[in-house]
């Protein structure tokens, strides 16, 4: 048997002072394998799951001698490293080092943004969408070749969807975002919600003593064509967003906050092409936004192995804006039969609370310890809304009869309190990991609608009107291990979890009762083949839970012949996972369904469990420095899809797809204050669903300035130059063809000015609890 032993030791000075962040290598002289690592603020390192035999121990600390010793292992060892004083004055030292904006390896992609040209400036949606192979489009947040992926921030899962997901991260500073990672596949100890991955955003947090901060004000303009939309150009965004640190020996103090305002368009276009007439629906909404985002954080030590703490999140969105609905239809021969012309104002404001507290313990020095955490999120979401639609004939002239205007307001109101536990226990041949989690979930949603006569009067429309509200219960356990063996590392691991649902719609005095226990397995097996190669294998089963608003029965009405409604039965989409990935040199579901009857002039929208998807591909990424002044990654995905239909009146689907994507940094001086981006993404035509979409691409033009000792950055960015990055996707249901077309406009130029004061800041902060159920509110 082969034991797995423990190198520790401590790094002074001959006056027994600490030399504090030293960096330690350790060698293995039977096997040439090396492992690095930082010393702590005092001085401590600690190497795990070693095995016996001979290392070489080193360290090289500028203003003193580097340093070196021989170690034998057959037990625990702890070691003790002298550093001496070179006693030398050094004039001037310049270092010139900067982390690179994308690291890859088997478990995740992380993307720098703190080192992105094109991401400064800009709020986390647009930071999101710069990360090799992931897209946003749609209200939608994917991964080429894979599907949509599921949003983390500081390993707490968004409490948010569809459109309400995109604009809070619009409200998020990306000069508060360290990094942006894309988890692959994640093990048990994650939680199952997420369908082909998941993406962590870590936010910056400094860890060093004293004072520090940052701050950033952007103005992004907008550039359409044609300029003028509503009789206006002017359409913006202003962010400004603070961030402040303070740390002591015990304390660890933050805060943030983030004021967002906007003017902005937002629209879409639905080609119905029915047997006798063709609908042509556009829809063009004119929002401003005002919002107020908040984080307060405070960590004490109780003692050397216990710390506690708790964070704060909050915020107030208020969105105003209309919708203006142009829907000309057109008769066989292609001449304008009629235009159905809609307008609706609405109002939503919604307030978020989230409060954790968390304790660590940890058990003695050789890593063992437990995680707790108690979570309680609120989202409350007001609306009213004023919608009139009326249908005109080919000359102009209103018809009477036509004119539909109703007055609608609406709430949701979601309450979810979550209970964790997590223990790690290091052994000789893994990492062990388990823990539970309960989960107790409330949400009440209402839409009253009122129809509005010629003289202003509101009746209630009981057809239109609907009350609902859900409740779901989770428990979940789970049991996990990791490890490393020579060249080999492992994982595996097992969740359960047990799920409770109860859906009560008060207008139709129905109960839908649901109970389910599904097991989610993963697995990882890499194989360091030599120095330049590595190979992994990855398995991973997942679950995708419809948000909650796609489970109340209500109506949204989009024209007076057009709407949308829920589904109380709509269950859970399951997802299997299987990657085969190579490495060179560490450079290398449910779905909402439109649906169109030739025999009547109406479309519905619902979510629907219908389809099951099959996909297998390949994807490779290189990044490669050929020049010291040139940072490259490429990547290319291909990969087909096979979508199969359980309905009738929708026909399965395959096809194969590819994406190809590029991004570079230039520098233009050596010290790397001056420095340059081009970044370009093109997707080629793909199966989207149960559809076929067009192709689509879109390029990234910036610049980057550093100033004041690199304490200033200011930024010029070009998004989307092309206007080119929306995509459109035909579909056949009901034997009609659809085209949905999502113009909404990527296309601006941003200016972006960043100071940050004190010391440098680093990034982490505490996981907390309810990571699984914030990502499901809509």
């Amino acid at each position: 048997m082969s034991a797995q032993l423990k190198l520790s030791g401590t790094i002074n000075t001959p006056a027994k002072h600490p030399v504090g962040f030293a960096p330690v290598n350790l060698k293995s002289l039977d096997n040439n394998i090396d492992r690095n690592l930082q010393a702590d603020s005092t001085g401590h390192f600690n190497f795990n799951n070693l095995g016996t035999g001979k290392y070489l121990v080193s360290t090289s600390v500028l203003g003193y001698l580097p340093a070196q010793l021989n170690v034998t292992l057959t037990r625990d060892t702890a070691v003790n490293i002298i550093l001496i004083s070179t006693n030398t004055q050094l004039s001037e030292v310049t270092i010139i080092s900067s982390k690179p904006v994308i690291e890859n390896n088997t478990e995740k992609l992380v993307y720098n943004v703190s080192s992105s040209i094109t991401a400064n400036g800009s709020d986390a949606l647009t930071a999101i969408s710069k990360v090799p192979g992931i897209r946003v489009n749609n209200n939608e947040i994917s991964i080429a070749g894979k599907g949509i992926v599921r949003v983390m921030v500081n390993d707490r899962l968004v409490q948010l969807a569809g459109e309400d997901l995109t604009r809070y991260l619009k409200s998020m500073s990306a000069n508060q975002i360290s990094k942006i990672e894309l988890i692959k596949n994640p093990s048990a100890s994650y939680d199952a919600e997420g369908n082909a991955g998941l993406i962590n955003i870590t936010t910056k947090q400094s860890k060093k003593q004293g004072l520090s901060g940052n701050i950033q004000l952007s103005d992004k303009q907008w550039l359409h064509s044609p300029a003028n939309v509503f009789g206006t150009s002017n359409y913006w965004m202003l962010n400004s967003s603070a961030n402040l640190n303070y740390n002591s020996k015990k304390l660890s103090a933050y805060a943030s906050l983030n004021v967002n305002g906007d003017h902005e368009l937002e629209g879409f276009e639905t080609d119905v092409f029915y047997p006798k007439r063709t609908w042509k629906q556009t829809d063009t909404g004119n929002y401003r936004l005002h919002e107020y985002s908040y984080v307060l954080g405070l960590d004490y030590k109780l003692s050397p192995k216990t710390s506690i703490g708790f964070n704060y999140l909050g915020g107030t969105t208020t969105y105003d804006g209309s919708d203006h609905v142009n829907n000309p239809v057109y008769n066989q021969s292609g001449q304008l039969d009629s235009t159905l012309r809609t307008f609706a104002t609405y109002h939503p404001i919604a307030i978020s609370n989230s409060i954790n507290l968390h304790s660590i313990i940890k058990f003695d020095t050789t890593g063992k310890k437990l995680s707790l955490n108690a979570d309680y999120f609120n989202y409350y979401r007001t609306d009213r809304s004023d919608f009139e639609s009326n249908t005109y004939l080919p000359d102009g002239s209103a018809i009477p009869a036509s004119n539909t205007r109703y007055h609608d307001n609406n709430k949701q109101n979601i309450n979810v309190y979550t209970f964790k536990a997590d223990a790690e226990i290091p052994t000789a041949f893994a990492k062990l990991a388990f823990g539970g989690k309960l989960s107790f979930i409330d949400t009440y949603s209402n839409a009253f609608y009122y129809s509005r006569t010629d003289i202003n009067t509101l009746t209630y429309n009981t057809n239109l009107s609907n009350e609902f509200d859900y409740k779901e219960n989770t428990q979940s356990v789970y049991f996990n291990l990791d490890g490393e063996k020579k060249k080999w590392k492992y994982q595996a691991g097992l969740r359960g979890e047990l799920t409770q649902t109860t859906g009560y719609s008060y207008t139709l005095n129905t109960t839908n009762v649901n109970k389910y226990f599904r097991l989610f397995p993963s697995a990882l097996l890499s194989y360091q083949a030599d120095t330049a190669n590595s190979f992994a294998l990855t398995f991973g089963r997942r679950i995708n839970r419809p948000v909650f608003w796609n489970l109340n029965p209500f109506k949204s009405l989009y024209t007076a012949y057009s709407y949308g409604e829920g589904n109380p039965f709509l269950q859970p989409e399951y997802n299997t996972n299987i990657e085969l990935s190579h490495t060179y040199k560490s450079i290398l579901t449910f779905y909402n369904v439109t649906v169109a009857s030739a025999d009547t002039n109406l479309v519905y929208t619902i979510p629907l469990n219908f389809i099951k998807t099959y996909r297998v591909g390949i994807s490779e990424s290189l990044t490669l420095h050929p020049f010291e002044w040139l940072d490259n990654n490429e990547q290319v995905t291909a990969y087909h899809t096979s979508a199969h239909s359980d309905l009738p009146y929708i026909n399965s689907i395959k096809g194969f797809g590819l994406y190809l994507a590029t991004n570079n940094t230039i520098y233009f001086n050596k010290d790397k204050t001056l420095a340059s981006a081009v970044n370009f993404w093109y997707q080629f035509p793909e199966v989207d669903h149960i559809g076929r979409a067009d192709a689509y691409y879109k390029l990234d033009v910036g610049f980057s300035a550093m100033a004041l000792q690199k304490k200033l950055n200011i930024s010029l960015n070009l998004n989307d130059a092309f206007r080119s990055s929306t995509n459109a996707v035909t579909t056949t249901v009901n034997g009609i063809r659809e085209k949905f077309t999502n113009f909404q406009l990527n296309r601006f130029v941003q200016l972006a000015l960043s100071y940050r004061f004190g010391k440098e800041t680093n990034s982490g902060k505490a996981d907390t609890g309810n990571a699984d159920e914030r990502g499901r509110a809509h």
